[in-house]
């Protein structure tokens, strides 16, 4: 894991641990509620670097890493949106993979039917931002196993959440965006194919990075 000095609201300093691999978090009690501005974008950030591995769905019995107890799914809601953690029955923490951070923070929102046409159009495979399973755009708007809608980035969501860290951001990632990112991440990687890597939560996030950036 890698451990990340955030800033913690209102004032001092909490400690995450983030796994470059899966690009899943850990947090102490209530530390993802109390990450200041500064420190979500600097977790967006990390999560825009290229994983070691294809993010998957989580496999249980997961580990609380203080006491070693299975740790417990967990179904909560934040405003409408539902977001899934594993918690320590202790109180030690969760484990919350890193979509479903966003669900949390309300930064991803469903596709519209033209916008699945659009990626339709140069994307026919998309990852689940749920469970990491393949959706086939040309037959379905959402995953056949969990039931999940196709999601993407929802660059106004983010802006507003961060409008303190920044002044703006200039370049939002539109689904064209996120298109643009998936095709320079396939030919900087050919051999892993583009549809096998179609991530539009990750290809969104990586056009926002990019967009603050050039700020």
């Amino acid at each position: 894991m890698q451990v990340l000095e955030l800033g913690r609201k209102p004032h001092g300093a909490l400690v995450v641990d983030l796994c470059p691999a899966c690009r899943g978090l850990w947090f102490d009690s209530f530390e993802s509620l109390q990450l200041t501005p500064e420190a979500t974008l600097m977790l967006l950030r990390e999560a825009a670097k290229p994983a070691g591995e294809r993010p998957s769905a989580r496999t249980e019995p997961l580990a609380c890493p203080r006491c070693h107890r299975a740790l417990a799914a967990t179904q909560d809601v934040q405003r409408t949106t539902r977001f899934t953690y594993w918690r320590c029955s202790q109180g030690h923490g969760r484990f919350t993979p890193f979509t479903q951070f966003m669900r949390e923070k309300d930064y991803l929102r469903p596709l519209t039917g033209a916008e699945i046409a659009q990626v339709r159009a140069h994307i026919g495979t998309v990852r689940c931002s749920g469970c990491g399973a393949s959706v086939d755009l040309g037959r379905e708007g959402r995953c056949r196993y969990c039931g999940a809608h196709v999601e993407i980035l929802d660059p106004d969501a983010v802006r507003r959440a961060i409008a303190t860290a920044r002044a703006a951001v200039r370049q939002q990632p539109s689904p064209a965006a996120a298109i643009d990112a998936l095709l320079a991440a396939q030919r900087a990687h050919p051999q892993r194919g583009l549809e096998s890597d179609a991530d539009l939560v990750f290809g969104g996030l990586a056009a926002l990075v990019g967009g603050l950036d050039a700020d």
